[in-house]
């Protein structure tokens, strides 16, 4: 029997070593997915990375003292992935949906939020049944009946935006509405921004939900996050969660920056409507111009629009060749055209959030200001702040000052 000894001691040192080799392993795969797929949107991308560009990099969209350059890949790739890693949580089980919110207007960043939604979904092999956006509007039993049907499987889905608030009071009575009649139904979220502050619809929110007991909510920004935690914290049943916005799904579309003729220097994309703050553009005339924005660079052409008003070609045309009535074709085209229209200039200046999530998406150096309603820097603080090509300014004065920094740097041929 001695003579077994020497094996079994070996044995024993050799079976340590490796449960020590498999512990170590455990660790570094647990530290790669707090800091990678599930870090919150508050910690800047970079600080996990170290060295030179980690501290280049670091806030970088908020100095004014160099030029924006063209490219956001590795944040845009990042934030796509988290948005399939927490859908793929948050829609485990759901193979057939009916979305609620469905929103169709010339706004191109409403029709990007609706072709991305497809695109998750479509990537996570579920079905969308029907969309509807008031009850009023919405074949009820034909909607229930879907549901029904493909139980245990399907879900109803909020979709993404930034209309969850009173500011407006629109789609939020009707989201209140839908989800005190379906309370039998799991509800899931797409990501909203949340600007909630009368006190009175803030409690008819609170109790609207909280007469539902499998509600997943979804905010694309730290401060809305916040809210939703801070409304619902003692709800059962209501679960928020920090998601980027659902436009990154269209992932990196660089094409369009790297493969469209420039038709203008500087693409002015501008909000009007109530929602108007440090973007503020009212002294440029609509339309094509020239721009004085002095130094060395002098006269800039521009191009001023507000895609919510901007007619999309063809699609509405009766017995036209390009006439379209499906949903998601249309919401497609839309897209197409919001980032062709992005692709058609060097430098982009816009105070609308999907003006710089889709510049953000396609790389297009750029300006991005804060609307009345805070959900630009709100968003931007969560998850942009460290892309290079974009500048945070407070006025139309000091964004034409970055876009004469950009040219400086960047002359045209």
């Amino acid at each position: 029997m001695r003579a077994f000894v020497p094996f079994g001691r070996i044995t024993l040192v050799v079976v340590a070593l490796l449960l020590a080799f498999a512990f170590v392993l455990v660790a570094q795969s647990s530290s790669i997915t707090s800091s990678s797929a599930f870090r919150t949107g508050t910690d800047s991308l970079w600080t996990t990375f170290g060295g030179d560009k980690s501290s280049r990099r670091k806030d970088i969209s908020f100095d004014l003292s160099t030029p924006p350059v063209a490219g956001c890949e590795d944040i845009v790739n990042d934030l796509q992935q988290q948005l399939i890693q927490r859908y793929s949580v948050i829609l485990k089980g759901v193979r057939h949906a009916n979305i609620w919110g469905y929103l169709e207007t010339e706004n191109k960043g409403d029709a990007a939020i609706w072709a991305a939604q497809q695109i998750l979904l479509s990537y996570l092999g579920i079905e969308t049944m029907i969309s509807c956006r008031f009850l009023e509007h919405c074949d009820l039993d034909k909607f229930r009946a879907k549901l029904e049907y493909y139980r245990p499987h399907s879900a109803i889905i909020m979709a993404g935006g930034g209309n969850f608030n009173d500011y407006y009071w629109e789609d939020q009575p009707s989201r209140m509405k839908m989800i005190q009649a379906f309370t039998n139904v799991s509800i899931r979220a797409f990501p909203q921004s949340v600007y909630m502050t009368k006190e009175e619809r803030i409690e008819m929110t609170k109790t609207a939900f909280n007469k539902h007991n499998d509600l997943q909510l979804a905010a694309r920004d730290q401060p809305s996050f916040d809210w939703l935690n801070e409304t619902f914290y003692e709800s059962e049943g209501i679960t928020p969660e920090l998601v980027p916005d659902i436009a990154f799904m269209w992932g990196n579309r660089s094409e369009f920056r790297t493969e469209r003729e420039k038709k203008h220097d500087v693409l002015i994309l501008a909000r009007q409507d109530m929602e108007i703050s440090d973007g503020n553009s009212t002294d440029i005339e609509w339309g094509t111009g020239t721009l004085d924005v002095g130094g060395k660079v002098g006269n800039l052409t521009y191009h001023k629009v507000d895609w919510r008003h901007t007619k999309t070609p063809g699609i509405n045309e009766p017995g036209g060749p390009d006439e379209e009535h499906g949903v998601n074709q249309r919401a497609w085209i839309k897209a197409m055209d919001g980032f062709e229209l992005l692709g058609s200039a060097r430098f982009v200046i816009t105070d609308r959030l999907h003006g710089h999530i889709l510049s953000t998406v396609i790389g297009v150096p750029h300006v991005l200001m804060d609307s009345k309603l805070g959900k630009n820097l709100n968003f931007h603080n969560t998850w942009t702040r460290d892309c290079e090509c974009t500048r945070i300014t407070s006025n139309m004065t000091e964004a034409l000052d970055v876009a004469r920094l950009y040219f400086e740097h960047n002359p045209r041929d």
